[in-house]
């Protein structure tokens, strides 16, 4: 007898709002800046010497947990348009201190240079268009992103009266772009990677010495991050 071959089993379709959670790899990209005017500039040494040791990088890494919610539209055959929102906690912080010897009114006196940053939350929301090879998803995706920011930086005399200490919480607005793919196990159940370069750009405070004197430092902030994003997603 002539065999009939089986019917394919068709493509899923990609269409339907979404739901899912998250942990993610975080890559923090943080340079922190000094920047001494006023009566700093009639003491060059200690100027240059400062800034220097001010103008240091607070890299580091962490990871991020949250959720998902979003909405697919599949169209045109295999092309795929959405929008979604995350939000998630973030564990990211660093800091760093320095203590060293430098020429002050022609006297070597000693320093400290001190920066600290952490951030707690991660919200980006934005589209994304993919191309669906049946299961299989890629896509690319954009759009805006905030998160708070806590930096402190501290320039001091150790034992000694003439200090600059300060902090600042700021929620910054920034943007994101980046990319991912996604596979469909059935109807409902999707497992997902991806990833989101994500720029804050700069914040930070200015502040003169504590007796007076004219000192002034100014210390900013750069924040970037390197987000690495595996999720599993239920769709409706």
């Amino acid at each position: 007898m002539k065999q009939v071959a089986p019917v394919p089993t068709p493509c899923p379709s990609w269409t339907g709002f979404e739901i899912g959670g998250f942990g993610a790899y975080t890559y923090g990209q943080i340079d922190t800046h000094t920047d001494l005017t006023g009566t700093w500039e009639l003491f060059h040494d200690a100027e240059v010497a400062i800034q220097d040791r001010g103008n240091r990088s607070l890299n580091t890494s962490g990871g991020e947990i949250g959720g998902i919610i979003g909405y697919n539209y599949q169209f045109g055959g295999n092309w795929v348009v959405g929008a979604e929102f995350d939000g998630g906690y973030m564990f990211l912080r660093d800091s760093k201190d320095q203590e060293f010897i430098t020429d002050f009114n022609r006297i070597p006196t000693d320093f400290t240079v001190a920066a600290a940053f952490k951030t707690h939350y991660l919200l980006t929301v934005g589209p994304k268009l993919g191309y669906a090879f049946c299961n299989w998803l890629p896509y690319i995706t954009g759009g805006g992103a905030w998160a708070d920011v806590d930096f402190e930086g501290r320039i001091a005399e150790p034992g000694g009266n003439f200090r600059f200490d300060r902090s600042v919480e700021d929620t910054r607005t920034g943007w994101f772009v980046g990319g991912g793919v996604e596979y469909m196990l059935n109807n409902h159940w999707r497992l997902r990677a991806q990833y989101q370069y994500i720029d804050f750009g700069e914040t930070g405070f200015t502040r003169m010495d504590n007796l007076g004197l004219g000192f002034i430092s100014h210390r900013s902030i750069d924040m970037r991050e390197d987000n690495a994003q595996f999720a599993i997603i239920y769709s409706f």
